[in-house]
């Protein structure tokens, strides 16, 4: 049997506490405007008659939300959890709620994530995108353009658009990698990489080698996957193929170099340095202590929650869509 039973609204809750609408909206949307007695009042009475707040329906009034939405390959990435972190209580601080997507690295998930965030008229996004390499162009970029929707992106870069993002200095990177390398007597050196196209990976490497190649270092790279599991799993094959057991590691990222440093336990490789761009995750808990270069993630957060609430209340203005670089440093 189907349920006809009328919606709560602020409107009811005005009439049955013989307030003004814009009073009970006040307790809802801007608190310290009401005073505490008459808040108190309208939130009991608001439980008593079941009323629950239509986000959406306030969306299409006001053209926008209390809505930011996060948009991220993986969740599972320690330093991205800590910009989240950072992210959540600035948003908290400015009265907005976090709407959060995982795409597991696909283009589709990312494509209906930000769809569904243009229909929430989010106030503004913080994209971590797919994919960092030439000639990838999502079409959302323009739409959120059109919405006037800020698109703020975090690490990785969508080429040719110049969008406001923080991002790290991943050549620079690559030089004090491979300025560290250079004082090691290193007979055979590995660098696993992210995906072999991610501009990224190219640019780190490209620094590495930047400083190595006149020494006239044996080295290999083996493209893998920024993710965890799936860096293991092409890294296991190279492992099932391993004659020459390289001296020296360097991972791309933190996760990369965790699925290397488990593999080497795993089938009892000993005597190789690890070095890792970004911390191995909980490395020092199990007794590895791993030089790398070091990027703070609290600086990261710091550094995007300004950036994209600077874009949300100054309407996106052109003046505030800076591209902010955080540069790492090696902690040996």
């Amino acid at each position: 049997m189907k349920d006809n039973k009328k919606e709560v609204t602020i409107v009811d809750i005005a009439k049955y506490l013989q307030l003004s609408n814009i009073t009970v909206s006040r307790a809802f949307s801007n608190p310290q405007l009401v005073k505490q007695e008459t808040r108190e009042l309208i939130y009991e009475t608001a439980a008593k008659l079941k009323y629950r707040p239509n986000a959406f329906a306030r969306s299409l009034k006001t053209n926008s939300s209390k809505l930011i939405g996060v948009v991220t390959d993986s969740t599972y990435n320690p330093v991205y959890a800590q910009v989240v972190k950072e992210l959540c209580e600035k948003a908290d601080k400015h009265g907005y709620t976090l709407m959060m997507f995982e795409t597991a690295g696909s283009p589709l998930n990312e494509e209906r994530a930000l769809e569904a965030l243009f229909s929430y008229k989010v106030a503004g996004i913080v994209l971590s995108v797919v994919h960092d390499v030439k000639g990838y162009k999502p079409s959302y970029v323009q739409r959120a353009k059109g919405y006037n929707i800020p698109l703020v992106l975090l690490d990785r870069d969508i080429d040719g658009y110049q969008l406001p993002g923080v991002f790290l200095n991943n050549y620079e990177i690559g030089v004090k990698t491979g300025t560290y390398l250079e004082t090691k007597n290193i007979k055979k050196l590995l660098i696993a990489g992210g995906p072999k196209e991610s501009l990224i990976t190219q640019e780190r490497i490209r620094g590495i080698l930047s400083i190595l190649e006149h020494k006239k270092i044996n080295y290999e790279i083996v493209y893998t996957d920024y993710a965890y599991d799936k860096s293991k799993e092409i890294l296991s094959a190279y492992f099932e193929k391993l004659k020459d057991v390289p001296s020296h590691f360097v991972g791309i990222n933190g996760l990369i170099s965790l699925a290397f440093i488990g593999l080497c336990r795993q089938y009892a490789v000993n005597n190789v340095d690890y070095f890792s761009i970004d911390e191995v995750p909980y490395a020092k808990d199990f007794g590895f202590d791993i030089p790398c270069v070091y990027s703070s993630p609290f600086e990261w957060g710091q550094k995007i929650s300004e950036l994209l609430f600077n874009l949300i209340e100054n309407d996106n203005s052109p003046k505030f869509n800076e591209r902010l670089f955080v540069f790492g440093k090696v902690i040996s």
